[in-house]
Order: C-alpha cells, then sequence, then structure tokens
C-alpha cells in the first residue's frame, strides 16, 4: 500500500499458533493453585490482557498471590512449549517479505521473556520496534501502546497498520488511528472481528501479504 511505511503484529495467535498453549497454561496454573478455573472460561477471555485475566479468571485475589499464578503460568507456558510451540505456516516468510518494505514491529499483550525465550531470533531482529505487556503501564486495548510504537518507529498513524487476532487488537488500532487487519487465527471469528470494525478481515498471514503486496486492503475479506 503506498501511504504504509511500517507494520506492527500482535504475537499470540498472530505469528504464534499458541492458542492451545495459552488456555492450557493459565487452566492448569489456576487449578494447581486451588481455582475453579475450566478451560472454558479461560478460553472465552484469553485476548484480555493480564491484568484483566486477574479478576476474571481468580477474584479478589493479592498481588502475592497474582504474581505466583503469573509465574507458574509462565512456566507451565515455557514447559509445553518444548514440544508444542510453533509459527504459524507463511509466519517466517512473510516477515522477511514485509520486512524488506516496511518498518516492522511487534506489540503484545504477552511478556517479553517468553517472547525472547521461545521466538525465533533470526526472525526477531527484523523488527525495529517491540513493546510487551510487562512494559506498558496501559496495555492494550487502550491506544497508549500502539501510539508508543508510533513514536519508537517514526511514523504518523496514517502510515501505520496493525495485525492482530482478536477484538482487543482491532479497537486499540481504531482507537490509535491506525489501519486494522484483522485474522481470524485466535479465539475471534471473522464475523467477531469484522463487527469491531476491523479495516481488513482476512484467512491467514498469506493473505495479508498478498494484500499489502498488491494494495488490495480496503474490502474486507
Amino acid at each position: 500500500m503506498g501511504d504504509l511505511k511500517a507494520v506492527v503484529f500482535d504475537y499470540n495467535g498472530t505469528l504464534v499458533d499458541d492458542l492451545d498453549l495459552a488456555v492450557e497454561s493459565y487452566h492448569r496454573a489456576g487449578t494447581e493453585r486451588g481455582y475453579r478455573l475450566s478451560r472454558e472460561t479461560v478460553l472465552q477471555h484469553i485476548s484480555q490482557p493480564p491484568s484483566a485475566k486477574r479478576g476474571l479468571y481468580f477474584g479478589d485475589v493479592s498481588d502475592a498471590e497474582w504474581a505466583a499464578i503469573i509465574e507458574r503460568r509462565k512456566a507451565i507456558y515455557a514447559d509445553l512449549a518444548r514440544s508444542a510451540f510453533k509459527l504459524f505456516p507463511q509466519t517466517e516468510a512473510v516477515l522477511m517479505d514485509l520486512s524488506g518494505r516496511y518498518r516492522l514491529g511487534v506489540l503484545s499483550n504477552t511478556f517479553r521473556d517468553l517472547f525472547e525465550r521461545l521466538f525465533p531470533a533470526r526472525l526477531a531482529v527484523l523488527f525495529q520496534a517491540s513493546l510487551f505487556f510487562d512494559e506498558v503501564p496501559d496495555p492494550k486495548p487502550s491506544p497508549a501502546p500502539m501510539r508508543a510504537m508510533l513514536r519508537t518507529l517514526g511514523v504518523a498513524a496514517r502510515e501505520c497498520g496493525y495485525v492482530g487476532d482478536a477484538i482487543e487488537d482491532v479497537q486499540m488500532a481504531k482507537a490509535a488511528g491506525v489501519r486494522s487487519f484483522a485474522l481470524p487465527t485466535g479465539a475471534c471469528s471473522s464475523q467477531e472481528l469484522r463487527d469491531a470494525g476491523a479495516d481488513w478481515v482476512g484467512p491467514d498471514l498469506g493473505a495479508l501479504a498478498v494484500c499489502l503486496g498488491t494494495g488490495m486492503c480496503s474490502e474486507k475479506a
């Protein structure tokens, strides 16, 4: 797209096919510590930032208890990822392709240490900016993290697109004045993403690369 200079990506469910890992890690961490937390409840709110999951999953818990839950959840996720972590099939090719044409960033409600531990270093270096949940006072769907990314990348809102798989991703992009490219590769359906107001909805990263390459991203797929 002619006026687009930067593309920023969500991480979980967008670049990494890890919905099952995310659900299972929260479920196990909760049940291990004595909470009645079903996988269905975890899935229902999986796209929320961890700060929102705190109350939705565990109620009014102390800061110390919440910290213990999060550390256990991260450890379970990392353990599961040893055998089950995987990128989406198009992730590597699309990032390599787009890095030659756009400034790239990654903005996610995950934790930096999980990203750095698991995401391939050869691809991580393609991002000129990165921002994670544990580095922002007001996580998405607030527009604040996106505005910080725009400053780091040196582009205006109209020159940037955000790629995500959740309603919260669309909400953040719209609030920041950034174009929203949405993929139903996480917990949200194409219709839910359209209803949230995404500027473009496509099936996967491969379709995104095509629409950016041809400039045919004005219509919702």
